[in-house]
């Protein structure tokens, strides 16, 4: 995601026609998260916020429509601009050509109602990238450090300390070719050095200011991937004729999705490149453009935090309840004794005048077979025949209760480990909502602790499971995830039809109506199939009921049923198949 001085260039151009020309003044300050700042502005006819970032995957600045939950407590680096900046106005942008640093120049209004000049400074460069705040240049043109939002210490950099009270310097240059001072005989001597090499190596190694993105670019309008004689002089063009398109501020700002729309990189200028499997969707706006992709950024990255949250609690989870089970199971091994102790508390009983005192063991036949075999009683010498009886039938008791107690136990053990295994499955194949659905369903089933406050979405997220329409006008629901299959069963009719993948994780699926047709019916159960861990296998077994014979377990998380009265459909989940009993591939949005 090459977000390189040609899309900072770009955007400086539409804060200098939003901001400046605007007269816009700067009303709050926000830092919502370490890395990220808001300055929102009011103009003349709009508002506007400038969102700020030194992220190390997300770094930039750009305008933002979006809204962002601040900390009870500002940070102190947010503390440190409302102090200096609030109510300020822009005055000048300045880049240095070709370089990811943005000097944001402010006219600001000191305490004695005089004007001075503050620079906040954007520093665009991956893991390295700052957010810092100058004070006025002194005679010399120096700028003094008021703050920065990441500070780095001389142990940290020995070369650039960025601290209070010390001279701001800027990143040290790389030691390459300027373009925009290169001799064009000097270029062809370098390129005759190079021949051979790839296009885009030999200028990312020579040419200071271009992005890995901006090297494939030039190699690819210049028609070569390789150095050579003839290529030189195309690459040397096509260099220049981009930089002239950035001084002259011709932007096309685009970006590169998928064929499913998905963002997957962006460029200030409509690219030449465009790999496989890519569509290009211009924007009449950088930031809009970038907007859109970082909050995609964001929400994959969430998602897959999320993702990997609930895999690993529920992982961990489903550990602990297979080890109890193969402990309970070893108890109630030995709880399953409890016969055997109540035929050696019986047959001491019938032969108290045949047992020998203080004896360890003792042979006696066991007259309730009819081969009366001999049976070995071991004894504790210390307690008379009598006693010895007494203490078999107490263990036997004891056994008794235990077993039944065990049994009660494995059985709510291996209930938690199927809704754990359900939880894994949703989770492996949810999107970003129903992976916070799954976080608010652990969090109330006390795997996960409780957050004290919630997002505003999560509130106000309504129920939407997956609707489909048969052809012939039914309508078919899946649930995403335990909460919803818990919720569609609710909210389903008693006549309506439940569908679930026999034996293993998977969606509930309702069909609605009394009397559905039989292509209803197999449609219902290639979804239910289909959203199972099944998904991939063939002759998957499907059962079938009313939703008056289906049942939740007591004491069960959600999602989790008994039910009866039902039928088995073998079925193979086809696509195509499923497409010629629906109406449109993809399903339609619950309201």
């Amino acid at each position: 995601m090459p977000f390189d001085a040609f899309v900072l260039q770009c955007v400086a151009k539409e804060l200098k026609e939003k901001l400046i020309l605007t007269r816009a003044r700067l009303v709050k300050i926000y830092q919502p998260q370490p890395m990220l700042v808001l300055l929102h502005f009011r103009g003349e006819t709009k508002n506007y916020t400038l969102l700020l970032s030194a992220h190390p995957a997300r770094a930039g600045i750009f305008l933002t429509n979006r809204h962002f939950a601040s900390p009870a407590t500002p940070p102190a680096f947010c503390m440190l601009l409302r102090k200096y900046l609030t109510g300020a106005s822009i005055v000048s942008l300045e880049q240095p050509p070709l370089e990811r640093v943005l000097k944001i120049h402010f006219r600001v209004v000191n305490l004695q109602g005089g004007e001075g000049q503050k620079t906040l400074l954007a520093e665009i460069m991956e893991r390295r990238s700052n957010l810092i705040l100058l004070d006025a240049p002194d005679a010399e043109g120096k700028q003094l450090i008021l703050g920065a939002v990441k500070a780095v210490p001389p142990y940290l950099n020995r070369v650039r300390t960025i601290l209070p009270r010390h001279i701001y310097t800027p990143p040290p240059v790389q030691d390459k070719l300027h373009p925009l001072a290169l001799d064009y005989n000097f270029f062809l001597e370098e390129a005759a050095q190079a021949e051979g090499r790839p296009v885009t190596d030999f200028l990312l190694d020579k040419i200071r200011g271009l992005s890995p993105f901006i090297a494939r670019e030039i190699s690819a309008r210049s028609g070569h991937h390789t150095v050579s004689k003839e290529a030189a002089p195309l690459i040397w063009q096509q260099m220049h004729k981009l930089l002239q398109e950035a001084m002259e501020n011709h932007w096309e700002p685009t970006m590169l999705c998928s064929k499913t729309g998905v963002p997957q990189d962006y460029a200030a200028f409509k690219p030449k490149q465009q790999p496989q499997d890519m569509i290009l969707r211009p924007y009449q706006s950088m930031s809009k453009l970038l907007d859109d992709f970082f909050h995609e950024q964001e929400q994959k990255e969430e998602r897959e935090g999320l993702k990997q949250l609930i895999l690993r609690q529920a992982q961990q989870h489903l550990q602990k309840a297979r080890k109890k089970e193969k402990k309970q199971l070893e108890e109630l091994g030995h709880a399953e004794k409890a016969e055997q102790y109540r035929l050696h508390g019986e047959l001491l009983k019938s032969h108290l005048h045949n047992i020998p005192e203080k004896a360890a063991f003792v042979h006696l036949p066991n007259i309730y077979n009819e081969k009366e075999e001999t049976i070995k009683i071991p004894l504790d010498p210390s307690l008379s025949p009598s006693a010895n009886a007494q203490r078999y039938f107490k263990k036997y008791r004891k056994a008794l209760n235990t077993e039944k107690e065990i049994s009660a136990r494995l059985l709510a053990t291996r209930q938690e480990i199927k809704y754990l295994e359900s939880v894994l499955f949703s989770a492996e194949n949810s999107g970003r909502q129903e992976l916070l659905e799954i976080r608010a369903e652990l969090e109330e089933a006390g795997y996960l602790p409780r957050r004290l406050k919630k997002t505003n979405q999560e509130k106000e997220t309504p129920f939407k499971p997956l609707r489909y329409i048969t052809v012939e006008g039914e309508e078919i629901l899946v649930g995403r995830n335990n909460r919803q299959n818990d919720l569609l069963l609710r909210g389903a009719s008693a006549t309506d039809l439940w569908f679930h993948a026999k034996d293993m994780p998977g969606a509930h699926v309702i069909l609605k109506g009394a009397n559905p047709g039989e292509k209803a019916v197999e449609a219902a159960a290639l979804l239910a199939a289909g959203h199972s861990r099944g998904g991939h296998s063939t002759n998957v077994p499907v059962d079938y009921t009313r939703v008056k014979n289906v049942r939740r377990l007591p004491g069960a998380g959600p999602g989790m049923v008994t039910y009866t009265g039902y039928r088995t459909l073998f079925v193979t989940p086809d696509r195509e198949k499923l497409a010629a009993l629906l109406k449109g591939e993809k399903p339609e949005a619950e309201s």
